[in-house]
């Protein structure tokens, strides 16, 4: 505890953060699930493949041998039905046993299904656990497949079981922890992370994504929660092919006051790389430095508003050459370390109409959550 206290008072003095107290967590066999699927169907970039290569990346620029690392173990039942219905569950485990089929939308089964979603859940949850105790500040689990758009009831969208709100849960439950902030970067919205805490004002949701403006549908940002809960449900649906300027004004308009006037005791962050330029799946324009960027705010919050941590959780993230500059580049980020010059990082045309256009609906989205602040 005196350590601990130390690299505290550290931190508060405005020291660089140690890298050990940054929890990193994978899995020698990352999911061995495959959906049944050639390119270019969705389903078949979430792969082992992507996992593989961006652990790799890692282990070649030596940030594991700078963390502390951890193998995650497969999450058990208990978990699961903490945010799912026993049908969730119970489908996963058929589907697996007949080793196909369909779960739901892009949800689709193979016989390594089950055992590569709970070691992603579990891998989620001892993110989340780690940064509750006293030797790690942050963490990141590297599992796979992604979990944000699995609901309470339906797997979907490459999703089985809901990772992050099961850590988020596990916390709760388990150490105690009462409030906690969950930022989702992933390109897409995370329908699901939104609909299990939609009525829980203990659990802030906060989403930036791509949003299709011809076609209304789902992650609009006058969904704010329900009940207790209103103003607990933040989206902030940006146009396609936002840039890295635009993700810069929704944290520092929208996210960063929304956390501080939260007063989390953790953060947990969705952590999808598909808003990437190079992203298959997605269709916005950042690179990692845009990724660095949120990793370094992130940290900020955590030692301006003495949190205990934040727990990052693998979403999307879909081309394997990309994904692991844009991890290394969060975890430079919360490690307090200058902006890393990575391959991936060039000069785009800067589109001055897409600004002007996701300013105003910024504009909106904080006359809609400003009042429950």
């Amino acid at each position: 505890m005196k350590e601990f206290k130390e690299l505290r008072n550290s931190l508060e003095r405005g020291g660089s953060m140690p890298s050990r107290s940054i929890a990193f967590i994978s899995h020698p066999e990352p999911g061995q699930h495959i959906q049944p699927f050639p390119r270019p169907h969705l389903e078949s970039f979430e792969n082992p493949l992507r996992a593989q290569m961006a652990e790799l990346h890692l282990r070649n620029r030596g940030l594991l041998d700078e963390m502390s690392v951890f193998e995650a173990v497969e999450a058990d039942s208990s978990d699961v039905l903490s945010v799912h219905s026993e049908y969730v569950l119970d489908t996963a485990m058929l589907m697996t046993d007949l080793g196909s089929g369909q779960l739901g939308e892009a949800a689709y089964a193979s016989p390594e299904l089950l055992r590569s979603a709970l070691l992603s859940t579990g891998g989620a949850k001892l993110a989340a656990n780690l940064v509750t105790e006293p030797d790690y500040i942050h963490s990141f689990s590297l599992m796979r497949p992604p979990g944000h758009h699995a609901t309470s009831s339906a797997s979907m969208g490459l999703c089985y079981f809901n990772n992050i709100a099961i850590a988020a849960r596990s916390i709760q439950t388990e150490v105690g922890i009462k409030r906690i902030s969950i930022v989702d970067i992933d390109d897409h919205f995370g329908n699901g992370t939104a609909e299990i805490f939609y009525s829980d004002p203990s659990v802030q949701y906060i989403s930036i994504h791509e949003y299709d403006y011809e076609s209304l549908g789902l992650g609009h940002y006058y969904e704010v929660g329900q009940g207790k809960a209103k103003g607990t449900n933040i989206n902030i649906p940006l146009v396609e092919m936002s840039q890295d300027e635009s993700y810069n004004s929704a944290f520092e308009r929208v996210v960063l006051p929304a956390i501080k006037s939260f007063k989390p005791e953790v953060i947990g962050v969705s952590a999808g790389f598909d808003a990437h330029y190079s992203d298959p799946v997605g269709n916005m324009n950042i690179d990692s430095k845009t990724f660095w960027w949120i990793g370094r705010e992130v940290n900020s919050l955590v030692q301006d508003l003495k949190l205990q941590g934040s727990f990052w959780v693998l979403e999307g993230g879909y081309n394997p050459f990309s994904l692991g500059p844009c991890i290394e580049a969060s975890l430079r980020g919360l490690a307090g370390e200058e902006t890393p010059e990575l391959e991936d990082q060039c000069e785009r045309v800067i589109n001055q109409e897409l600004i002007d256009a996701n300013n105003e609906i910024i504009d909106a989205v904080l006359e809609t959550v400003e009042v429950y602040w």
